[in-house]
């Protein structure tokens, strides 16, 4: 497993969440990071940034 679908396998997880309204990867969102993660936003106005990193 990689960084990549550790990001989508959290992904489908939190949009099925009725809370979260979206997610988007770092790339698609255009946060300035080499690394790999996640905006998520909730219906409450909220933005977390999830990073994802392999350790091993």
């Amino acid at each position: 497993m990689n960084e990549t679908t550790m990001e989508q396998i959290i992904a489908d997880a939190l949009i099925e969440q009725d809370e979260i309204i979206s997610t988007q990867t770092f790339e698609a969102a255009c946060v300035l990071t080499t690394n790999n993660g996640l905006v998520v936003r909730t219906e409450d106005g909220s933005e977390f940034q999830i990073t994802i990193v392999q350790s091993r």
